[in-house]
C-alpha cells in the first residue's frame, strides 16, 4: 500500500499558493489603500508625511466629494433595484421553452457581452439633443427635447438607463435559471389549488427563487457602486459634477489631479460603504430567503 506523504499531504500547503496570491493581489493593497489614506503624498517630490484624519476632513468639507457621494447613493439604489424587478418580470415572460422564447432570451442577453466603450458611442448617438432617437420619440408625446448627458438635471438619469440597460441582460438569464430549478410538481400541486398566475408568481415563485435574488441584490448593488466605465466614457462626471460617482471621483483626485492622499481617503470610503451595503443586504434579505 503506498502512503501519501504528510507533508505533501497537508490541505495548508495545498491551498499556500492561492493564499500567497490572495495575500500580494488582495490583502496587502487593501491595507496600503487604509493605511495610505492618513498621509500626505507627493509623486512628484517623492515625499509623504503622516497627516491623520487630515485627508478625510478634507474631502468631506468637499462640496464636490459630498455631491459625488449623494450621486453614487441615488444611482447605487435605483440602478439595481429597478434593474432586478425589470429582469424578473422579463424573466417571468420568457420562462418558456421553446425556439422563439429561447431566441429572445438570447438577444436580451447581448447587451451584456458588448463592451461599455461601444454601448457608450451608441448611447450618444441616441441621446444627441439635436439628432438623437430619443428626443425624436419624445417629439411624438409632445415633450421638448431633453438634453441627457448635456444638463446637470439629466445626465445621472442618462448614465443610469444605459447602466440597467446593459446589465438586464445578466440579470434576466440569472433570474431565469432559479425559475426553471423550481420543481415542476410545485406548480402541479398549484395548479390543483386553482391558484392563478399572479398568486403563483407572488407566492410561490419569488419565494422559491429567493436565494437567487438575494445573491443578484449583492451583486448589483457592489457593481453599481463601483461603476465607473460608464461615467468615464459618457458624462466624464459632468456637468458641474452632477453625474459623478465615487470610483471616477477617485480616479480623477489619484490620476488627473494627483491629490493621493485623497484618493486614498475616498478609496477607504468606497470600501466601507460597500462593505456595510453588502453585510447589510445579505443579513436582512438571507432571513427571508428559503434555502
Amino acid at each position: 500500500m503506498k502512503y501519501i506523504n504528510p507533508i505533501i499531504g497537508n490541505p495548508y500547503i495545498l491551498i499556500l499558493p492561492a493564499f500567497i496570491l490572495c495575500v500580494i493581489f488582495s490583502i496587502i493593497p487593501v491595507l496600503t489603500i487604509i493605511t495610505g489614506g492618513f498621509f500626505y503624498l507627493d509623486i512628484v517630490t517623492n515625499t509623504h508625511k503622516f497627516v491623520g484624519f487630515n485627508n478625510y476632513i478634507t474631502i468631506f468639507q468637499d462640496e464636490g466629494f459630498l455631491l459625488t457621494l449623494k450621486n453614487t447613493l441615488i444611482f447605487t439604489f435605483s440602478t439595481a433595484f429597478i434593474g432586478i424587478i425589470l429582469a424578473l418580470f422579463i424573466a417571468a415572460f420568457l420562462n418558456k421553452n421553446n425556439f422563439i422564447y429561447n431566441a429572445v432570451q438570447s438577444l436580451v442577453f447581448t447587451p451584456h457581452i458588448i463592451s461599455f466603450v461601444s454601448i457608450a458611442v451608441l448611447w450618444m448617438f441616441l441621446m444627441d439633443p439635436k439628432s438623437g432617437l430619443l428626443n425624436y420619440i419624445l417629439s411624438w408625446f409632445g415633450v421638448e427635447p431633453l438634453l441627457w448627458t448635456k444638463s446637470a438635471e439629466t445626465s445621472l438619469l442618462s448614465i443610469g438607463i444605459v447602466y440597467v440597460w446593459k446589465g438586464l441582460g445578466y440579470n434576466v438569464m440569472i433570474i431565469l435559471a432559479g425559475m426553471q430549478s423550481v420543481p415542476r410538481e410545485v406548480y402541479e400541486a398549484a395548479k390543483l389549488d386553482k391558484s392563478n398566475y399572479m398568486r403563483t408568481f407572488f407566492q410561490i415563485t419569488i419565494p422559491m427563487i429567493s436565494p437567487t435574488l438575494v445573491f443578484l441584490t449583492t451583486y448589483s448593488l457592489i457593481g453599481s457602486f463601483s461603476a465607473f466605465d460608464i461615467v468615464n466614457l459618457m458624462t466624464k462626471g459632468g456637468p458641474k459634477n452632477s453625474s459623478n460617482l465615487l470610483v471616477h471621483w477617485v480616479y480623477e483626485n489619484g490620476f488627473l489631479y494627483y491629490r493621493l492622499g485623497n484618493a486614498l481617503a475616498g478609496s477607504v470610503i468606497l470600501l466601507l460603504v460597500i462593505g456595510t451595503i453588502s453585510i447589510l443586504n445579505y443579513t436582512l434579505l438571507n432571513k427571508r430567503a428559503h434555502y
